[in-house]
């Protein structure tokens, strides 16, 4: 998809909030997907945030080092279908957008991170791994890291939020077949298409607990 603000202006930072940008060197999915998270979630509602890979920094002013290093051409494709998958590892699925650009004569992946409509976010520490536990992210500053304590608290109040919309959505359901397990089954069938992994087992407690009042 087409960028909606210029290439260059990402590279020099301007027209967009610093803390809005992260440069990679390279491809390393594992610490990407923190930060896609971090941004989906948009703790402080900045607008989401742009990832460049193939953009080395300078170490004392954060800034991209010109000419850029670029992600070889024959790597692009795999990159990119690499992220279908990882895509689906995020809770709930988030769809980051992605755009190919050329500067400096090198090719660069910039992944665009609109704040996400179903926050908040979680992902696996590690999405090229199996099993790995997932946490909640955000953007602290120009980086990305573990959300923890208040924060965390204010994110699953997000998630909260998330339920009880499935549950008011999905009342007629609870009404109906309130004295039943099966009507909360199905009702938590239906939320898994936002909710997933260790959200999954929040939402499954609250609609239990709300077919049993």
């Amino acid at each position: 998809m087409a960028l909606a603000i210029n290439i260059n202006d990402l590279l020099n930072k301007q027209r967009i909030e610093s803390n809005r940008i992260e440069f990679k060197k390279g491809w390393n999915p594992g610490s990407i997907y923190h930060s896609i998270c971090a941004f989906a979630n948009d703790f402080d509602d900045l607008g989401g945030g742009y990832i460049i890979v193939g953009v080395d920094t300078d170490d004392k002013t954060g800034m991209a080092i010109r000419p850029v290093e670029g992600v070889p051409m024959e790597n692009i494709d795999n990159i990119l279908q690499e992220m279908v998958g990882y895509n689906n590892k995020m809770t709930p699925y988030y769809l980051p957008r992605t755009s190919v650009e050329e500067v400096d004569g090198k090719q660069l992946i910039v992944i665009w991170c609109p704040a996400g409509s179903y926050r908040p976010y979680s992902v696996p520490v590690n999405v090229t791994a199996k099993g790995t536990k997932e946490y909640f992210y955000i953007r602290s500053g120009t980086s990305s890291i573990e959300a923890r304590g208040e924060v965390l608290v204010e994110l699953r109040e997000q998630l909260n939020e998330v339920v009880e919309y499935a549950c008011a959505g999905h009342g007629a359901v609870l009404g109906l077949r309130r004295e039943t397990l099966e009507g909360v089954s199905e009702l938590m069938q239906e939320c898994r298409h936002f909710v997933g992994g260790e959200q999954y087992s929040l939402v499954a407690h609250r609609l239990r607990e709300v077919a049993n009042h």
